[in-house]
């Protein structure tokens, strides 16, 4: 018998290959950069952006995904699914950049008013629409 090896019902085996068996057995498979579901979330997931995206795939759409929980700015895309995890990247990054591009031209509106160049009244427009209000 070799050194470091024990009988086990006649046969002779490795201490190692014995885990490494009972390993292999609870290994469960996940696509690639998803996480293993955990208590919030029972579904094998990914963060991008604060955002959590779960992968909901099925047998006619192999690589769908839905977008599961976020911050608030992305209420509206809580739910929706997408085809696969490009898409729901590339929807997350556009409602991402609105909100910034929305943050800087809050920025520079508070600072024209501050020097006095603008200012605020009952028609000043805060939609973004190019209708006049009146």
């Amino acid at each position: 018998m070799k050194v470091g090896a024990r009988k086990l019902r006649g046969k002779a085996t490795t201490k190692t290959a014995t885990k490494k068996a009972k390993s292999i057995k609870t290994i469960q498979t996940f696509r690639d950069g998803f996480k293993k579901p955990n208590k919030h979330n029972p579904l094998p997931h990914f963060r991008y952006l604060n955002t959590t995206v779960s992968d909901i795939s099925s047998d006619k759409f192999p690589e769908m995904v839905q977008i599961t929980a976020g911050p608030t700015k992305f209420k509206e895309l809580m739910g929706k699914r997408y085809v696969n995890e490009l898409f729901a990247k590339m929807a997350i990054d556009t409602l991402h950049g609105d909100c910034i591009v929305d943050r800087g031209r809050a920025g520079v509106a508070a600072e024209l008013q501050g020097i006095g160049i603008l200012t605020i009244d009952e028609n000043t427009q805060t939609d973004g629409s190019d209708v006049p209000l009146n």
